[in-house]
């Protein structure tokens, strides 16, 4: 239901946004302090698109490497030949790209359930044990709501070819590691990526046998890594800088609830081990 809500209103058309620039240096940047400066203008694809996509976790937003030196061309004509796509194939990037925004948000709000699971049991006095199946179904979602939004995210730009594509988000022409924004947020979703996939090969009764618990569970606490990593792949996309989409705002309501929560968490289970301890002793 969210996600055909995030598909259908207007309002959370990733396409209608002003995006950053994310090529120019080692942090986003407001697109037009770079063209006060004169160092190009964006080239917009339709519905005030301007070379980036809004992201969540893994989308890229540039042209590739290979074919445009300045980085800034919009996606609907980011092909190296230079040729104007046809309306159809504008249509379908813009589907994508909405598409990959949309499931990233949904996957970033189930993670968060997640991660707010266990202080709400707390809250409500309710068990919460080693492995709680809710947790565990819901964390299931997120990544495959995760995986669905990585592979949308590789088809958003590219020289056609899977691999280039791949390639495009991480290395330079010249064959070295992306340092500038746009590839410290695609490592940062890398990374992401490989914890989620890591968590989602542990979520079953058998995997809690061989592994047993203590382990387990301490497997699962690479859930909070993985949270901070979406927050730092979101950061460098320039989401911050995007103060007018729903998304940023939705974001920053994410990382207050799990802040907030995990807090009390905290504090919740302090005072019952507090009077555990006093009545033991």
């Amino acid at each position: 239901m969210v996600l055909g809500l995030f598909m259908t209103l207007p309002l959370f058309d990733a396409n209608v946004y002003l995006h950053a620039d994310t090529q120019s240096g080692t942090f986003p940047q407001q697109r037009e302090q770079r063209e006060q400066r004169g160092e190009g203008r964006p080239m917009g694809d339709g519905g005030g698109q301007t070379g980036e996509a809004d992201h969540g976790w893994g989308q890229t937003g540039t042209t590739s490497h290979g074919g445009d030196p300045a980085g800034t061309t919009g996606h609907g004509g980011d092909q190296a030949s230079g040729l104007t796509p046809s309306p159809d194939q504008t249509q379908s990037r813009s589907f994508i790209r909405r598409f990959t925004v949309a499931t990233s948000y949904v996957a970033t709000g189930l993670l968060v359930l997640t991660l707010l699971i266990g202080p709400a049991n707390l809250l409500l006095r309710r068990r919460n044990p080693v492995s709680n199946y809710l947790t565990r179904d819901v964390g299931t979602w997120a990544a495959i709501f995760s995986v669905v939004h990585v592979f949308y995210g590789l088809q958003v730009h590219g020289s056609g070819q899977i691999l280039n594509n791949v390639l495009d988000y991480f290395v330079a022409p010249d064959g070295s590691p992306l340092t500038n924004s746009f590839g410290l947020a695609n490592w940062t979703g890398l990374a992401a990526t490989v914890i989620v996939v890591g968590l989602l090969a542990i979520s079953s009764d058998f995997a809690l046998r061989k592994l047993k618990a203590r382990t387990w569970k301490n497997l699962q606490r690479l859930n909070y890594t993985l949270f901070a990593l979406v927050i730092v792949h979101a950061f460098f996309y320039g989401v911050l800088l995007r103060m007018d989409s729903p998304y940023t705002l939705l974001l920053l309501l994410s990382v207050i609830a799990v802040f907030a929560g995990q807090a009390v968490g905290v504090w919740l289970w302090r005072q019952r081990h507090a009077r555990t301890t006093a009545r033991l002793a």
